[in-house]
């Protein structure tokens, strides 16, 4: 694990553990991507500290969506089309999880 400074160290003393291959291969080179000011910020401008501390915020963002979400996206995918194949079309019909159908329309009482 390595310590990432979203910010980058210059803008904000915070730090997250990160796999290392992730900080290496993903994090510090999005940073790479910022404006050298912004960065570097040599004369330590507050707007520049919060111009890196909106970028990290959002490249972390971005890192966190494909590493935790996108992979739950994939495997639901997946599940589906297990389901229609070993359950049937529409499996989800009479079951709890008819509810979150997108065309359910509750039942009226």
């Amino acid at each position: 694990m390595d310590n990432h400074h979203p910010a980058a160290k210059a803008n904000n003393p915070t730090t997250t553990p990160v796999p290392v291959n992730d900080h290496r291969a993903e994090l510090s080179p999005a940073q790479d991507d910022w404006p050298k000011e912004t960065l570097e910020n040599p004369d330590g401008s507050p707007l520049l500290a919060f111009a890196g501390c909106v970028r990290g915020y959002a490249d972390t963002a971005v890192y966190l969506i494909e590493k935790l979400l996108l992979p739950f996206a994939t495997m639901l995918e997946v599940l589906d089309r297990y389901l229609v194949n070993t359950v049937g079309e529409k499996w989800w019909i009479n079951t709890e999880l008819e509810k979150f159908s997108p065309k359910y329309k509750e039942p009226v009482s």
